[in-house]
C-alpha cells in the first residue's frame, strides 16, 4: 500500500522544459492537453548504437531493424526527468517478468546537460552494466540533478558501487559515436511526434501501442500483452 501511495504521489509531478526550440513534458499517464500523439514508424524506433537489452544481454543495436515476430519495447526518456525516474522501477519489474522481450532505450534531451549525462550512461553498455547503472542514476536523481550541480562525481560514485572501471567509463563516454546516437534519438523523437518523457512504445506480432508518463507495471504488462 505504501509503495502505491508513493507511486501515485510521484505521478503528480509535471515538469515542462523548453530546450532547443522543442517542448518536452515530463507528465503523468495519459499525456497532457496539446501534446500530439506519437506517430509509430517502425523504421525510426531503433537506430544503430542504441542501448539494447535482450534475454539479459546488454549491447548496442547494430542496425535499425525491428522484428514483429516478438515484442520490442522502446523507451524515450531522459535521466533528469522526474516521471522517468518513477517509471524506472516499474519497467524493471516488467522486464524481469518478461525476460524474452527486447528493450531499447533512447534519449530525449530535456536540459543543457542531458547529452553528457546520457553519454556516460550509454558508455556503461561496454562494461555490461547499462541497466544496473541507469537504475542507480534514476533512483538517485534528486541527489545529482539539482540546478548547477556537477553530475559527474555522483555518476562516478554510482559506477564505483557497481565495481565498474571509472576511467574506462569516462574515456568511453567521450566517443563521438555516443553523441551521434543521442542526437539521432532526439531527431527521431521529433519525427515520431514524441514530446513527452517518458514515452514507451510496444511493438509486436499483434501491432503496436504506447503510453506516456509514469504508469505501474500492471499497466505496462497489459500493453505488452496486447501486442503479443
Amino acid at each position: 500500500m505504501k509503495s502505491e501511495i508513493k507511486f501515485i504521489s510521484a505521478m503528480a509531478i509535471i515538469t515542462v522544459l523548453i530546450v532547443g526550440g522543442g517542448l518536452y513534458i515530463s507528465a503523468k499517464n495519459g499525456g497532457q492537453t496539446g501534446i500530439p500523439k506519437p506517430i509509430i514508424k517502425p523504421e525510426l524506433l531503433i537506430k544503430a548504437g542504441n542501448p539494447v537489452m535482450e534475454k539479459g544481454v546488454v549491447s548496442f543495436a547494430k542496425d535499425s531493424s525491428i522484428s514483429t515476430s516478438s515484442v520490442t519495447i522502446v523507451e524515450f526518456a531522459d535521466y533528469a526527468c522526474p516521471a522517468c525516474s518513477v517509471l524506472e522501477p516499474e519497467m524493471e519489474k516488467l522486464l524481469k517478468n518478461n525476460p524474452t522481450v527486447k528493450y531499447v532505450y533512447r534519449t530525449i534531451p530535456i536540459h543543457a546537460k542531458s547529452k553528457d549525462e546520457a553519454k556516460m550512461v550509454y558508455a556503461s553498455v561496454l562494461q555490461g552494466k547499462f541497466k544496473e547503472y541507469a537504475s542507480l542514476v534514476f533512483k538517485n536523481q534528486q541527489e545529482w540533478s539539482q540546478v548547477g550541480a556537477d553530475f559527474i562525481p555522483f555518476y562516478v560514485k554510482y559506477a564505483e558501487s557497481l565495481g565498474m572501471n571509472v576511467e574506462k567509463l569516462k574515456t568511453d563516454s567521450n566517443n563521438p559515436a555516443l553523441l551521434a546516437t543521442i542526437e539521432s534519438d532526439a531527431k527521431d523523437a521529433q519525427e515520431l511526434s514524441i514530446y513527452a518523457t517518458p514515452t514507451v512504445i510496444f511493438v509486436g506480432p499483434n501491432g503496436s501501442t504506447y503510453t506516456q508518463g509514469a504508469v505501474q507495471e500492471s499497466e505496462l504488462q497489459k500493453m505488452l500483452d496486447s501486442v503479443k
